[in-house]
């Protein structure tokens, strides 16, 4: 049982030495979602440690989010996102201090919205690697 678990892993895990950086913006999201849900999760089981790692990794790909924007060419856009970046980490901190699935759901639709919005932008509008 447990080789099957290890590689239904591997097969899902995020290739990010292939990823382009678009893809990996993308894959920053998925992981976001991925640290909100099982949060969540523990939240609801009262797993305290879990559920403060988990909030903690998110505030750190959060961080890498707002590390990417190109605050000169990106002008209001990226200043907006900044800020929107800004609310969502204060909100998985709140979350993560009052044991609050609500701000976890607020965040998991942030994020959910951001990433969609990300992953339908056309393949010719993207910045190609240098």
């Amino acid at each position: 049982m447990r080789a099957s678990i290890k590689k239904y892993r591997n097969a899902n895990t995020d290739n990010v030495a292939d990823a382009d950086p678009h893809q990996l913006i993308s894959i920053i999201f998925k992981h976001i979602l991925a640290n909100i849900a099982i949060a969540s999760g523990a939240i609801d089981r009262n797993e305290i440690e879990n559920k403060g790692k988990c909030i903690t990794k998110a505030i750190a790909l959060v961080g890498e989010l707002q590390d990417s924007l190109d605050m000169e060419q990106g002008g209001e856009i990226s200043s907006g996102l900044f800020d929107l970046y800004d609310y969502i980490v204060r909100c998985l901190l709140q979350a993560n201090l009052e044991n609050d699935g609500v701000k976890l759901e607020e965040v998991k639709k942030l994020i959910t919205e951001i990433k969609e919005g990300w992953d339908a932008i056309p393949s010719e509008k993207r910045v190609k690697p240098t």
